[in-house]
């Protein structure tokens, strides 16, 4: 289903409490860097591996859930609405129940990547240039492990923000810049680093299985020596999204290019294979400005990134040190969505006053982390119909839509492994989202679910007596 047009700047407030019936699939993400990659289906628990050779491994059950009341007859009976869409990129086309969705945001998503930001302070503090980009690919690897969850989450608002700020100073802030293509914009920085993304996926409906492409630009520049990183993710694969058990695979090539000195990393995710073979198995090399291969990597996509120095080959050099560079942290072992801790933290809003566009003020994501499913599937559709009104009171004024808080930025230099901008649109932080006065709250104050107000025009929305909602 097209969400229809809409969103808009943030103004006053609306109150919560709106009401409607479905709820829809769309949206931007990766965050992606990746973000949102093995988050798009879920509709039974994943099997890591040909599910028809009766033999296959399964993925963690700590991390994948089963969804309640959903059997293969539901999804096959879902399918006839959906068979048209075959061959079709329906990143905003399909109409999918809220019962395959998580309490979570495509921009909270994209956040994710930040629960490892500290192997980029160690990529700031070290000196040789080849480490440091291995150190690179440790911070971007890392968000893999918090994205084996089957669910979806929500495509945002036009409009809609998140902002996360970490105990060591990093700070997060996103917003959904643009509603048909969906893109999302995000930027990240602490005294060592800035991180930026642009999100701009797009899939593929094959009729059992749904191929996501994860277009987008991901740039991190360290402080200390100036040097840019630029990095592209490999695709995903969600299979017997409609008949068989759903299980997802990444697989295929992941660069990261020091876009100063030349100097580049190629790490290869291995297709699963039959009988779990190969599953979230990562191997690659750091190549100097020359081609040589100087560091190999090696590790899981799901656990640890590991690096050591190597020949000419490519082979570990005999007694050369192996250096950790990344390490899953532990999961929750009961979490319904198969939530991180890390995850946890970002949808609280315990003691935090977040702006009115922030994802953690939505109303459906907070019924359905309450277990409501039946009001946040009313409160989605009504949010949409919502977004529908702003798109028609803009062609009505003549208005344009302009993001608040990432600006177009044309002039910039596109690198040679980055997507052209007629597929991922050039978009820049302005940095006034962090210069803001913040409203300060009390430590029992909790704002989840309430005020959502992203709209640039809030007096035309109404309650359903009539009144307007902000």
């Amino acid at each position: 289903m097209a969400d229809g047009g809409g969103g808009g700047q943030q103004a006053a407030p609306a109150a919560g409490g709106v009401m409607g019936t479905l709820a829809s699939w769309g949206g931007g993400m990766w965050n992606y860097t990746t973000s949102t990659l093995n988050s798009l289906m879920g509709f039974e628990d994943l099997d890591v591996v040909n599910p028809d050779s009766g033999q296959a491994e399964h993925g963690s059950t700590s991390d994948v859930q089963q969804l309640q009341g959903v059997d293969e007859a539901e999804r096959q009976k879902a399918f006839t609405n959906y068979r048209d869409y075959i061959g079709m990129d329906i990143t905003s086309l399909v109409t999918l129940p809220v019962w395959i969705m998580e309490p979570f945001s495509i921009l909270q998503t994209m956040a994710q990547i930040m629960e490892y930001n500290e192997a980029l302070d160690k990529a700031s503090a070290c000196e040789d240039p080849y480490e440091r980009l291995a150190w690179v690919v440790g911070f971007c690897v890392g968000t893999y492990g918090s994205l084996e969850r089957t669910w979806k989450p929500f495509n945002p608002i036009l409009g809609e923000t998140f902002e996360l700020e970490l105990e060591n100073g990093t700070k997060f802030f996103s917003e959904q810049v643009s509603h048909h293509p969906p893109i999302g914009a995000g930027h990240g920085e602490n005294t060592n680093w800035t991180y930026d993304i642009v999100s701009a996926p797009s899939t593929k409906f094959l009729g059992n299985s749904v191929e996501i492409y994860p277009v987008g630009r991901s740039r991190i520049k360290l402080r200390k020596t100036g040097e840019e990183f630029s990095l592209v993710p490999p695709n995903t694969k969600a299979n017997n999204v409609v008949i068989g058990r759903t299980w997802i695979d990444t697989a295929g090539e992941f660069t990261v290019l020091n876009c100063t000195s030349g100097a580049k990393c190629s790490l290869y995710f291995t297709p699963c294979g039959w009988f779990g073979s190969g599953r979230y198995e990562v191997s690659g090399h750091i190549y100097t400005e020359e081609g040589r291969k100087v560091l190999a990597l090696a590790g899981k996509w799901n656990s640890h990134l590991d690096m050591v120095k190597c020949d000419a080959e490519g082979d570990p050099l005999p007694g050369a040190e192996t250096v950790r560079l990344w390490t899953c942290k532990p999961k929750p072992t009961d979490d319904k969505y198969g939530f991180t801790y890390f995850a946890r933290m970002l949808n609280s809003c315990k003691g935090i006053n977040p702006m009115p566009s922030d994802s953690r003020r939505r109303p459906d994501r907070a019924a359905l982390e309450a277990g409501d499913n039946a009001t946040a599937g009313a409160e989605k559709y009504a949010l949409e119909e919502m977004q529908r009104a702003e798109r028609r009171e803009r062609e009505k004024r003549g208005d344009a839509w302009q993001p608040r808080w990432f600006r177009p930025n044309s002039d910039a230099k596109i690198y040679p492994i980055e997507y052209p901008p007629d597929q991922c649109p050039l978009w820049e932080f302005n940095g006034e989202a962090l210069k803001r006065e913040k409203r300060p709250a009390k430590p029992d104050d909790d704002f989840a679910g309430i005020d959502f107000c992203p709209w640039q025009y809030p007096e035309i929305h109404q309650y359903d007596d009539g009144t307007p909602d902000g």
